[in-house]
């Protein structure tokens, strides 16, 4: 079931050869901010009124890399334990995989070990996978510390990195990145380059101006 219901849709058609489309599928608990991150690096909007995704919901933005466009297809997965039975279907077939907990939650955090299961049991093994820590303009109320990220990351594989959709803080280098991994890891031949028709969610949101001395809380590490 992928979630429309708030949002106006135009149609946008790409059919030039060196389109590239990369699957990329963002799991993780409830209230993470897995939507937040995916509408803020798709429409560079944060909606504080954002709802619960249901079943999942579906975004896109293209970018360019040397002289490729790469056309990231997100899936948004709900975090939700009764739609849980949904995400191994998104997981076949995908590319990247974005692992997301919040920072002021221990809790979120503690899944980390359900949501690497289901990479394993349901994602390709050559799955590129990035373990994000969300909300990192919370720092005063911050119950993981960057360091425990770090290493869970480390341990299994992952790349790591602290963002906050709120700000925009770090999100459009973990896409970057991650295309980056995947043109190395991957290699572009390995990809999707069929003509695509696609659909755009284009509601603009109005944000409000944010402190710099919060965005440099968040931890930029790569690996």
């Amino acid at each position: 079931m992928v979630d429309r219901k708030n949002d106006n849709l135009d149609c946008l058609s790409i059919k030039c050869d060196d389109v590239i489309k990369v699957k990329v599928v963002v799991i993780g608990d409830v209230s993470v901010g897995k939507t937040s991150l995916a509408t803020r690096f798709t429409k560079q909007v944060f909606d504080e009124r954002a709802s619960h995704t249901i079943g999942a919901s579906y975004y896109v933005r293209t970018i360019e890399i040397e002289d490729r466009r790469v056309l990231f297809q997100i899936w948004d997965t709900a975090g939700q334990e009764r739609f849980r039975s949904l995400v191994p279907m998104y997981l076949r077939d995908t590319k990247i995989a974005i692992i997301v907990y919040d920072i002021s939650s221990k809790k979120s955090f503690e899944s980390m070990d359900h949501w690497k299961r289901e990479l394993s049991a349901s994602a390709p093994s050559d799955t590129i996978v990035a373990l994000v820590g969300n909300k990192c303009d919370l720092h005063l109320k911050r119950e993981v510390d960057s360091k425990h990220g770090r290493a869970y990351a480390t341990r299994h594989g992952m790349m790591f990195l602290e963002t906050s959709a709120k700000l925009g803080t770090n999100i459009d280098e973990l896409f970057h990145h991650l295309v980056s991994v995947a043109e190395n890891t991957l290699s572009f031949s390995s990809l999707d380059k069929t003509p695509i028709d696609v659909r755009r969610i284009t509601r603009p949101i109005n944000i409000s101006p944010k402190e710099e001395e919060t965005k440099s809380r968040c931890c930029r590490s790569g690996h």
